[in-house]
């Protein structure tokens, strides 16, 4: 048995309102380590300081925390002070700790002149501010991750809490009565069957490494609609109007009408080609989309383009086709090579420096947890750039204003695939794009960020330069991206994180000298 969630945090910053809230969102209890204190001894707090001394409560609380955390399977909070033992931080070692940080105004203003609080009833502004530089490192130490509770909300908090700690985040795009929700979140697919309405036959396509999990889906819709299991090529081999047609041939052997569904399992090319398949077919039915991989579940499958490949470039061919929903199961990352995971974190930086700055905080914090399919900030990164797509895919579904801002480093990045005939994954690209943007965006007199991006990038793998002597491929593949208006080339740049723009000045002489410097 164990919590949980543990919260630890200093007096103030509060531990109790918001462990209570947790709990009754989870349907679990509620436990604090003080109340326990006080009913074993049967006096209050301050009484145990006064009568027996601080050496004393400090052995109950050892104590009380040891059995709570060997006994309590909801949510625990400790005291403020528990965590100056060095017995009680190595028990918190396997366990979830969330460190509830508050600053010293708040912190004082919340718990008053020290009512209740030993030691807090001489001088408590000078105390807490001794406190708090003595205990924050050491909460630090113990904690998975730390939330800031100043300006917030207790709901605030719980909510972010339970993000970390796993709960599916639900993320709504478009509007109430033409949108769908992105589910995000371990398990995610069992959302699925929410999404069969109307449906009697569900055609899931897969490449082949997915085949397993492709059965599974299949095996557990199985009761509800007749499936139709279609595999198609691997990766941007898949994705061509060959293999859509063949696709097409299949649900028209199956007798597919308009209600029926075409569900996409597997990475971002799957996700891609599903989503034209079912917006052709008839004119358009249903698709959910199950995306499997970190670029799949932060910018494939989320948006609604759909689309194939095309000898002249990447994604040329294809239409706007909302999926009905899209069910970011994030226990499927664990089965990525790392090579997949870490490409997939390209998109989720860009997101970062067009919109969520916080995603950069995360990332320059702990790379390695980053990568790591299974930390609370892997999840917390995916939601964030979900989220940040979602507000902009709203507000612009067929990409005729703000939507460009997310093709930041785009241009060059899909000029990188389409020399090196897609044999390149797309984050690495789109990574050697933000530099190549970054740089543009120097030259222009615009922020520079490029030793930020740079630094970024690096710290969780990702390529950050190009080899020289391929500028004429390069060039010429630019003058088909998507954004540009006749001959006008345009480009994503930043005059700041978070300040995206689309501009239309970028002369020839500093696209090339931007491509000399990535390319040394």
């Amino acid at each position: 048995m164990s919590p949980r969630v543990v919260l630890v945090g200093p007096p103030g910053s509060g531990k109790s309102t918001v462990g209570a809230l947790l709990a009754r969102r989870w349907d679990v209890g509620f436990r604090d380590t003080d109340a326990d204190i006080a009913a074993a001894a049967g006096m209050t707090i301050p009484d145990i300081f006064l009568t027996h001394g601080e050496d004393h409560f400090r052995a109950l609380e050892r104590d009380a925390v040891a059995t709570a955390l060997a006994t309590h399977d909801g949510v625990l909070a400790l005291g403020g002070g528990a965590v100056m033992a060095d017995a009680t931080r190595a028990l918190l070692a396997d366990h979830t700790v969330v460190f509830l940080s508050v600053e010293l105004t708040a912190a004082v203003g919340r718990v008053g002149l020290g009512a209740g609080r030993p030691l807090l009833a001489v001088n408590p502004r000078a105390t807490m501010k001794a406190l708090l530089e003595q205990r924050r490192p050491l909460y630090r130490e113990i904690a998975d991750f730390e939330i800031a509770t100043d300006g917030t909300t207790p709901e605030q908090v719980a909510d972010e809490i339970a993000r970390w700690t796993g709960e599916p985040a639900v993320i709504r795009v478009g509007g109430e009565s033409d949108g769908y929700d992105v589910v995000i979140g371990p398990d995610a697919t069992i959302a699925l069957t929410d999404h069969l309405a109307g449906a009697t036959r569900a055609a899931v396509l897969y490449s082949a490494p997915l085949e397993a999990h492709a059965a599974r889906v299949a095996a557990y819709i199985g009761e509800h609609v007749t499936v139709l299991p279609v595999e198609v090529p691997d990766a941007e081999s898949g994705k061509t109007v060959d293999v859509a047609a063949r696709c097409w041939d299949r649900l028209a052997e199956a007798g597919f009408t308009r209600s029926d569904v075409v569900i996409g399992v597997g990475g971002g090319a799957v996700t891609d080609l599903a989503g034209f398949v079912a917006a052709c077919w008839l004119r358009g039915v249903p698709v959910i989309q199950l995306p499997t991989s970190t670029l799949a579940m932060v910018d494939a499958a989320v948006g609604g383009k759909t689309g194939v490949n095309v000898s002249a470039g990447k994604n040329l061919v294809g239409a706007f086709h909302p999926p009905r929903a899209v069910l970011c199961d994030l226990g499927t990352l664990a089965t990525l090579p790392e090579p997949d995971r870490v490409a997939g974190l390209a998109e989720i930086v860009k997101c970062g420096l067009i919109a969520d700055p916080v995603i950069l905080d995360i990332v320059e914090a702990d790379p390695k947890a980053a990568i790591d399919p299974t930390s609370p900030q892997t999840a917390e990164l995916v939601r964030r750039a979900v989220a940040v797509k979602a507000e902009v895919v709203t507000g612009d579904l067929r990409e005729t204003g703000r939507r460009a801002i997310l093709n930041y480093g785009h241009t060059f990045g899909h000029a990188v695939e389409k020399v090196e005939h897609f044999g390149r994954r797309h984050g690495e690209a789109v990574a050697i794009g933000m530099v190549y943007a970054a740089v543009l965006g120097r030259l222009t007199g615009r922020a520079d960020l490029v030793d930020r991006t740079r630094a970024i990038l690096t710290a969780v793998g990702l390529p950050t330069g190009y080899p020289g002597g391929r500028w004429e491929e390069l060039d010429a593949a630019m003058r088909l991206d998507k954004k540009n208006v006749g001959d006008t080339r345009r480009f994503v740049l930043l005059d700041d994180v978070a300040a995206p723009v689309v501009v239309d000045d970028v002369t020839p002489d500093l696209m090339l000298a931007a491509y000399r410097e990535v390319s040394t």
